[in-house]
């Protein structure tokens, strides 16, 4: 098999990869896991809002381990990326003999530490140096995967509490995990393709063999740009507006909604979240990250209009959930792409790590904000108002980012190591 082929092999097999490493962390331990959130409350005795602090304390975690993820990444072994992988199943196997909700606190920390190293960061990173075209589809398909592996081990884990307690379906759902993301991280993600001594998928240097060199605003200036402070800026305002899909069943019970109505939305928009991941990645490809970035937030602001209208009509707040959804992606795909489009490739994972403390910084207040609104004015009009402003002012900071973007100058990877060689040299 000759390098080409050998490359592309592995560049989708790496897609596949970080798919049931996202899924067996990410989303198993930040959406899934809300399953156990109602019978371990009612085992430890407090309250439903004390418990669901863990996911709280998730994205303070993450945030802390973010500042080491930029400068770590590159230097890190499969081994070590499997370590934080099993770290996050081996606290929520803990979680099972918890006595104690404060136990859930410093096991969501400690979850959070750990997915700095195995979420957005390291699987857009990873994905961005494998493909030197097609990356928006396949950090959507990763994304994508994720979610149909989490619509099933959803209801499973549910079925799984039917059948045993919580504490034994909660050890049983971190083994999955453990079986899902150890072995991926160890043998099918690689930070990239030269240390298997392979070519991004898509590069014309692949097909002849030649050495790839990354081109990209060095990070020491990316982090004083106003570009910089604009895709945070965007990040940050997206985590706060995507938690929106998580409170659906407090809205339909605020419009007199069954309750099966508010647990089918979210449901809705899972279905749709594996659908739009790769739609809205291979957008992205065709048409540039900044145009499809506006374009999809378009949609963003439709779902909140018809959420508006939706009071008395279930098809429309369905309809309304899933196109939500498309926030959701954006915070994914969707900013990972504006920094690699308005960053470039050469330190995109120590810029794209500064950048998503903030993202998640402000995904620990973002359900706070919205529970906030709700309960300081009784309807979710306000939310939903809220939400359509917010999306404007995300727009409007990925557009500036894209022009400011523009006028920072960039280096190669090849560029510094020439420049590296000519300072040692004797002559």
């Amino acid at each position: 098999m000759d390098i080409e082929k050998k490359s592309n092999l592995r560049a989708w097999l790496t897609v596949l990869g970080c798919g049931m490493l996202i899924s067996g962390s990410v989303t198993f331990y930040t959406v899934v896991i809300g399953n156990f959130f109602v019978p371990a409350s009612e085992a430890l005795g407090s309250d439903y809002s004390s418990i669901s602090l863990y996911s709280t304390l998730v994205y303070i975690g993450i945030a802390c381990g973010l500042p080491f993820v930029g400068n770590w990444l590159p230097k890190i072994p499969p081994l070590g990326i499997a370590g934080f992988a099993a770290l996050q199943s081996l606290v929520v196997a803990a979680l099972s003999f918890s006595q104690s909700v404060t136990w859930w606190w410093i096991g969501g920390f400690l979850i959070g530490v750990g997915m700095a190293f195995t979420s957005i960061v390291f699987i857009s990173t990873v994905l961005t140096n494998w493909f030197a075209k097609k990356t928006g589809l396949a950090i959507g398909l990763a994304w994508a995967l994720a979610s149909v592996v989490s619509a099933i081990m959803s209801p499973v884990t549910v079925s799984l509490m039917e059948m045993m307690d919580w504490r034994a379906s909660l050890l049983v759902f971190a083994i999955v995990g453990a079986v899902l993301a150890v072995p991926a991280a160890l043998l099918l993600v690689s930070y990239s393709p030269e240390k298997k001594g392979l070519k991004p998928y898509g590069s014309e240097a692949a097909a002849a063999g030649e050495a790839v060199a990354e081109s990209g605003v060095p990070a020491k200036r990316a982090v004083r740009s106003a570009a910089f402070a604009l895709v945070a800026l965007a990040l940050a305002l997206t985590q706060i507006v995507s938690v929106i899909n998580a409170y659906f069943p407090m809205y339909a019970e605020s419009v007199s909604f069954a309750p099966t109505v508010g647990a089918f939305m979210i449901s809705v928009a899972l279905m749709f979240d594996i659908a739009l991941n790769p739609i809205v990645g291979w957008t992205i490809d065709k048409f540039g990250a900044i145009k499809a970035f506006v374009a999809w937030s378009c949609v963003g602001i439709l779902s909140m209009l018809i959420l508006l209208v939706s009071a008395g009509n279930e098809i429309m707040a369905y309809l309304g959930a899933g196109l939500g959804d498309t926030l959701y992606v954006l915070l994914g795909v969707g900013i990972a792409s504006v920094a690699s489009t308005v960053f470039g490739t050469k330190d995109y994972g120590k810029i794209f790590a500064y950048i998503t403390i903030f993202g998640f910084a402000a995904g620990s207040v973002g359900g706070f904000i919205i529970a906030s609104l709700y309960e300081s004015t009784g309807s979710f009009e306000v939310v939903f108002m809220f939400c359509i402003v917010t999306i404007v002012v995300i727009m409007l900071a990925v557009i500036g980012a894209g022009i400011s973007g523009k006028k920072l100058a960039r280096e190669s990877a090849a560029a510094d190591a020439s420049a590296e060689e000519g300072a040692t040299d004797p002559r």
